[in-house]
């Protein structure tokens, strides 16, 4: 509240924060909702689910935001916008605001809490914002989200709409609560490589561990309400500790056929991840499998999402530069917690693999 102005508007995670905002716009139904291709499918499905459309946006190349070129050949069709802030980079709010001018834009901010865009937080540019909390976010208090939102009318909507959405019961909070725990486990170091992450994917694909499917219309449970607090207070330490790690990464990384994700001048990054563009996918897969075998993980970000909304949402194959991304964009390991010994191996494994695959892959 004291950082965004407002009282939050909780839920019990970033899908149910979406699919509220949405609802509570009150859109005619099958209205087109403009999404960027490059980003997490939930998104999606919560546009599905709150009776809409989506309807796909090409990104930029540069910084993996939504195109504005792009939106404006489309905005005919569009009834509101989810402006995706990717791995913590800011879009170019200027310009899409002034291309959807009262079309209403939903800011989706789960990778970039404290991230800025001249010099104004992310959450505050748009007529509702809302970040997730979710293990695997910044903050990671098991789940949870909260929405801002500048305009009164659809803050009350919203603040009505919460009020119906189901209390967990002690039962689901308590296997909410193990769960949590488990994944959190599974996917700590040494064990991610080892056990983690080949025993979490089996599970995953039997038990959605991972919850990227689905939508469980729930208030923020109390567990998850008591960690964010307790970790909000000193998170502006650790996002300057990311940052701190990416300025490194830059300054140090010697990557030929790697594109590196440069801050603009009037952006300023929490790097949530960061994210690498290689030559190709060859290039891309061969050093993601070198590093994993060093034991580092990496992440392709997004590698599906093509193929997902192309089967399950009406893709048409017109956002070329997402489709780029999806399957050459490499997650590296750069979390607040990582020692500079850490930080010097990730350097040097990234510039040592690339130099001998980049031949291999041209």
């Amino acid at each position: 509240e004291n950082v965004f102005g407002q009282e939050p508007i909780l839920t019990g995670s970033g899908r149910t924060s979406l699919y509220v905002i949405l609802k509570s716009l009150e859109l005619p139904e099958g209205s087109g909702v403009g999404v960027p291709l490059f980003c997490c499918s939930v998104v999606f499905e919560a546009i599905r689910e709150a009776g809409l459309v989506p309807v796909f946006i090409d990104i930029n190349i540069d910084d993996y935001c939504i195109s504005a070129s792009d939106l404006q050949k489309k905005i005919d069709s569009i009834s509101a916008v989810i402006v995706v802030h990717l791995f913590g980079h800011p879009a170019n709010m200027d310009a899409i605001s002034s291309i959807c001018r009262s079309i209403p834009i939903v800011e989706d901010c789960a990778h970039a809490l404290f991230s800025k865009y001249k010099g104004k937080n992310i959450g505050c540019l748009s007529t509702a914002s809302f970040y997730s909390f979710r293990s695997g976010k910044y903050i990671s208090s098991g789940e949870g989200s909260a929405i801002f939102c500048q305009d009164p009318l659809l803050y009350k909507n919203i603040n009505r709409f919460i009020e119906r959405l189901e209390e967990w019961k002690l039962l689901q909070e308590i296997f909410h609560c193990t769960s949590t725990y488990i994944k959190s486990i599974l996917y700590n170091r040494p064990w991610y490589g080892t056990i983690g992450y080949p025993v979490g994917r089996l599970l995953d694909q039997k038990l959605n561990l991972t919850s990227k499917t689905g939508i469980k219309l729930r208030k923020i449970a109390k567990s998850d309400l008591r960690i964010l607090n307790n970790r909000m207070e000193s998170f502006f330490e650790k996002v300057r500790k990311q940052r701190e790690n990416a300025l490194f990464f830059l300054k140090n990384l010697n990557l030929k056929g790697g594109e590196l994700p440069y801050e603009k001048s009037d952006c300023q990054s929490n790097y949530y991840q960061f994210a690498i563009r290689f030559r190709n996918k060859g290039q891309r897969d061969l050093l993601s499998e070198f590093l994993f075998r060093h034991g580092i993980d990496s992440a392709k970000y997004l590698d599906e999402v093509v193929d997902v909304a192309k089967n399950n949402h009406g893709y048409k194959g017109d956002c070329p530069n997402a489709e780029l991304c999806s399957k050459t964009v490499l997650v590296i390991p750069n979390h607040y917690v990582l020692s500079d010994k850490d930080l010097n191996y990730i350097v040097k494994c990234l510039n040592d693999g690339n130099e001998y695959f980049v031949s291999t892959c041209t």
